[in-house]
């Protein structure tokens, strides 16, 4: 969802002005005098307001009342009002494009002159370059100092990683855009109603799995006379939302697809050029030869093949979360009778099978070195997330106004708790259909609730969101059990940030792996992959190696 995006490097509409706050000097020589040491109101007022200077880009999405603007708006008067933070934008641009943006080409001139608002949103390799040019300010007491216990327990909801990944040589020189990647994690949907109409058990393993295949490809689950039914989805960029495959690797304890996984000796190595590959290949190759898998998976994107669903003809897929809302939704429509579950990734042995997931930050809002009031970000975080998500908060009010307008992208600084949905929502939810007692959920935790006792008093709009967040046969309940089971298996390279081959090549070295896997799959020879690994590592592979364990090395001081 788009509120679970950093908001500081999103983007698609401005000018260079975009602020009706009257521009003065850089607070660098206010009165007020922080103190580093003890511990501070976390969301005390400034007795003499400071001036605060940052950058803005922003996109046409974002929508505000009439007569206000990014500079101007509902929190930018709360932070004056209740922090005492005269939030100023010095320039506002268009950040659409990504990193060729009118916004990111100024923010990296603003970075190379050394001249730096008072706080900046960077990313990852922004941050690198900030850090080691010694423009920012160490922010390690300030956090101690100034942090809420909320904004703490945030902090260590991912056991440190992304404050693990703003510290170097034992300082914290950034706040990270806190984010949890347990919704990154891929899930099984199978057709529920077919498993029923076919008399199937509940899968326990990647054998059972293959059996519901065969049984949907081949015993007419839809009542058409069993033409064109496909078992398993798959599409032609073979790791995706919906279609994926990295989940069936994952099975056969394979972790392709940009992931890192540490070897015997512990160093790093490239997941895709392991022997675990192997018998998952074959085991492709075997279903796509038995017209299982659908033909045209290799021109088909993931939505050319979600098409099958509403045509009722496809029944099994790996995907995210989300796919309760699309494609699920739309096909019911055209099917009302249809029905999905949602399963954990199966395993083909009695090893338990780990979804991988990725690294989840991607922006550190920093503060330049001498800066008089570094812990102006960290109250800033403070009062997102209690306006967000603390016992105080309104998410009706801070996050999504009441004509609808997102006011979650007006903040300069912005992350979400890792475990906001899960266990957040998804625990929530459970405990007050069990007592029937909505009254400690917050506010996005209470539409759940509603939107639950509507499905079940026949309202099926809402099943979507009970197939996604409700206690049972929900992607939440499965991603739950991934938590609970410490079965999440994160990526090694944790960082957001290539190493220098990396940017010159790694999109070709993938690119190279999926069409490996594809030319597989359609029938040839396993000797391919072979081929690939060698290929793989004179292409550029092993310099990687070498480059992320270096970057792995210095992650051991």
């Amino acid at each position: 969802m788009a509120f679970f995006m950093s908001v500081a490097l999103m983007t698609t509409a401005c000018s260079d002005a975009g602020n009706n706050a009257t521009s003065s000097p850089s607070a660098t020589g206010n009165t007020n005098k922080p103190s580093t040491t003890g511990t501070a109101d976390p969301f005390g007022k400034y007795e003499t307001p400071i001036d605060v200077h940052a950058v803005r880009g922003i996109n046409g999405s974002y929508k505000f009342p009439q007569g206000e603007d990014i500079g101007n708006n509902l929190w930018t008067r709360a932070y004056k009002d209740e922090l005492g933070i005269n939030l100023i934008y010095d320039w506002v641009a268009d950040n659409s494009g990504g990193n060729d943006s009118a916004y990111m080409k100024k923010l990296n001139l603003l970075i190379a002159s050394g001249e730096l608002p008072d706080i900046v949103a960077a990313n990852s390799k922004q941050f690198k370059q900030l850090a080691e040019d010694g423009q920012l300010a160490d922010l390690t007491d300030v956090f101690a100092k100034y942090a809420s216990p909320y904004l703490k327990d945030v902090a260590q909801q991912d056991g440190g990683m992304a404050m693990n990944s703003a510290t170097i040589q034992g300082k914290l020189l950034a706040i990270p855009g806190f984010n949890g990647n347990i919704t990154d994690a891929r899930v099984l949907w199978i057709r529920s109603d077919w498993m029923k109409k076919l008399n199937l058990p509940e899968p326990k393993n990647m054998q059972d799995l293959f059996n519901i295949i065969e049984a949907f490809a081949t015993k007419d689950p839809n009542g058409d006379g069993g033409k064109g039914v496909v078992g398993l989805a798959a599409d032609k960029n073979i790791y995706d939302g919906f279609a994926d495959l990295q989940s069936f690797f994952n099975g056969y304890h394979a972790y392709p697809n940009g992931v890192w996984i540490k070897d015997a000796s512990g160093q790093l190595a490239y997941g895709a050029i392991q022997q675990e590959m192997k018998s998952a290949l074959a085991k492709l190759q075997e279903l796509y030869k038995s017209g299982f898998i659908d033909k045209e998976f290799g021109v088909k994107d993931a939505a050319k093949e979600a098409e099958l669903v509403g045509q009722n003809k496809l029944g099994i897929a790996f995907g995210s979360n989300s796919n309760p809302y699309y494609p699920f939704d739309d096909a019911r429509k055209l099917n009302p009778n249809m029905d999905w579950k949602a399963y954990p990734i199966l395993s083909i042995d009695d090893k338990p099978a780990r979804p991988t997931v990725g690294f989840p930050i991607g922006t550190y809002y920093v503060v330049k070195k001498n800066y008089k009031h570094p812990e102006v970000i960290v109250k800033m975080f403070n009062m997102n997330y209690e306006k967000f998500f603390g016992e105080t908060g309104d998410w009706n009010k801070w996050g999504v106004t009441k004509d609808r307008l997102e006011a979650f992208k007006w903040p300069f600084v912005y992350g979400f708790p890792p475990n906001k949905d899960v266990p957040g929502r998804y625990e929530a939810l459970k405990k007050a259909v069990a007592s029937n007692d909505p009254s400690s959920m917050n506010g996005e935790q209470k539409a759940d609730y509603d939107a639950y006792q509507a499905y079940n008093s026949g309202d099926q709009t809402k099943w979507s969101t009970v197939r996604q967040a409700g206690p049972t046969d929900s992607s939440f309940a499965v991603l739950n059990t991934y938590k609970e089971k410490g079965l999440l298996y994160t990526n090694e390279y944790q960082t957001s940030l290539q190493t220098k081959t990396m940017t010159l090549k790694f999109s070709t070295l993938l690119n190279l792996e999926k069409e490996m896997i594809t030319k597989i799959i359609v029938g040839a020879s396993l000797d391919e992959f072979d081929k690939f690994v060698e290929n793989w590592n004179k292409s550029g592979g092993d310099q990687i190696t070498k480059e992320v364990n270096e970057w792995a090395a210095t992650q051991k001081k």
